[in-house]
C-alpha cells in the first residue's frame, strides 16, 4: 500500500480509502453487519488506513460500524466523516432523494457531537461538508464553527 500526506493537514493516509457507504446504505443490496465489519477489518489488514463515511450513511450507521470494527484500534485509522444533511428534518426521504441541508452553526455543533458519539471517539480526523452548494461554501460562520471545533480538539482538520 502506498501512503500520502494530506497537505496541509499533516495526516498520513493510504492512497486507497474505504468508502463506508458501500457497507451501510443498502442501496445496492443489504450487507450483513458481520460481513461489513469483516470487510472493514480486512481492508485494514491490507494497509488501508483511510475510511470515508458520513452521518447520513445509513442514518449514522456508517459511523457506528467503524466503531464496532475498530474499537480500541481507532487511533490506527484516519476517519473522514461529513455533515450537512439534516437527518432529523421532518421531510420524509423517498428512495435516493436528497435530504434537506442545514449549515447553521448550532446544527454543525450538534452533528459533530452525534458523530463523535457514534464513532465512540473524542476526535474526528477530517470533518467535511457533505455536498455543499456554493452559498454554503461562502458562509464565514460555517468555517468559524469548524475552527472552534478544531480549537476544542473535536476536529483535527
Amino acid at each position: 500500500m502506498n501512503y500520502r500526506r494530506l497537505a496541509p493537514t499533516g495526516l498520513t493516509l493510504s492512497e486507497i480509502g474505504f468508502g463506508v457507504w458501500s457497507v451501510t446504505t443498502g442501496w445496492w443490496g443489504k450487507v450483513a453487519e458481520d460481513d461489513g465489519i469483516r470487510l472493514l477489518r480486512r481492508a485494514a489488514q491490507l494497509g488501508i488506513t483511510f475510511y470515508d463515511t458520513a452521518d447520513a450513511y445509513g442514518d449514522g450507521y456508517g459511523e457506528e460500524i467503524l466503531a464496532k470494527a475498530f474499537g480500541a484500534k481507532r487511533h490506527d485509522i484516519v476517519v473522514g466523516t461529513k455533515f450537512g444533511y439534516d437527518l432529523e428534518a421532518p421531510t420524509p426521504r423517498v428512495g435516493h432523494s436528497e435530504r434537506p441541508q442545514n449549515w447553521a452553526p448550532e446544527f454543525i455543533r450538534r452533528a459533530c457531537e452525534k458523530s463523535l458519539k457514534r464513532l465512540r471517539t473524542d476526535y474526528i480526523d477530517l470533518y467535511q461538508l457533505h455536498n455543499p452548494r456554493l452559498d454554503a461554501r461562502q458562509r464565514d460562520d460555517i468555517f468559524a464553527t469548524l475552527e472552534d471545533l478544531k480549537g476544542q480538539g473535536k476536529v483535527r482538520w
